[in-house]
């Protein structure tokens, strides 16, 4: 049988402040780049900010180590409108619209973006173990036993994920057979609604699909569907004028 560690190993409880630790800076960073997103991008993009904003107050509220993975995901396409403004998906990016950034600007503050992002996703491959190894325990000799040392809400963040995906393809969807220019308001806030969607239900559905869930298909499916609705958003952002 796998040797069990117990919930008072100082390993464990190390691992349990470092991912408070990681909550609290992740949500400082989030909600304060989403602040600043949304008040750069406003008016003409209304939902700019919002995702980072929401992820950032879900890790101040919930010390969970799959909302590591939305994390990392929302800092990669977050790459996207630093390198094309015209796609208002979690852009475009402020620090572009406050001041002016010559070529090499924009490459350093797109390395950081992706270091930020391999980060967040180092932590999640890391910290997930703290949900416990109940469902994958097997007999093989030398294997450790983790105990559940956090509320696991995967199977929640899965079907969430599904839910926001569907939501956000329809969104997407529903500008792209809209082809009044009139509307163009309307076709930016669907699919940038949309697309933001999209990117939060991407994450949602990486984090509980790789962690120990019993709704692995609802996360793949939120996962697909959220790449659906982004890239159909993209498509959408990039033919407006």
């Amino acid at each position: 049988m796998p040797k069990a560690l117990s919930p008072t190993d100082s390993n464990l409880l190390k691992a349990v402040q470092r991912l408070a630790r990681s909550h609290y800076i992740w949500a400082a960073l989030f909600i304060s780049f989403g602040l600043l997103t949304q008040y750069a991008a406003a008016p003409r993009h209304l939902f700019s900010g919002l995702p980072f904003i929401i992820v950032g107050l879900a890790c101040l509220r919930w010390r969970d180590p799959a909302l590591l993975a939305t994390v990392a995901v929302l800092f990669a396409l977050s790459v996207v409108p630093t390198l094309n403004s015209k796609i208002g998906v979690l852009g475009p990016d402020p620090l572009p619209q406050l001041t002016s950034l010559g070529r090499l600007e924009f490459a350093a503050l797109a390395l950081g973006k992706l270091l930020l992002m391999y980060t967040a996703f180092n932590q999640f491959l890391y910290l997930r173990f703290l949900y416990g190894t109940a469902q994958a325990a097997t007999d093989e000799p030398g294997l450790l036993h983790i105990p559940e040392m956090v509320p696991n809400r995967t199977n929640a963040q899965a079907r969430w994920a599904r839910g926001l995906a569907v939501a956000g393809m329809l969104c997407a969807v529903g500008a792209l057979f809209i082809t009044s220019i009139e509307l163009e308001p309307l076709i930016r806030a669907g699919a940038e609604l949309g697309g933001s969607l999209g990117t939060v239900a991407i994450g949602l559905g990486l984090g509980a699909a790789f962690s120990p869930t019993h709704e692995r298909p609802a996360a793949l499916l939120g996962v697909g569907l959220g790449l659906i609705g982004y890239i159909t958003a993209v498509f959408v952002l990039l033919r407006l004028p």
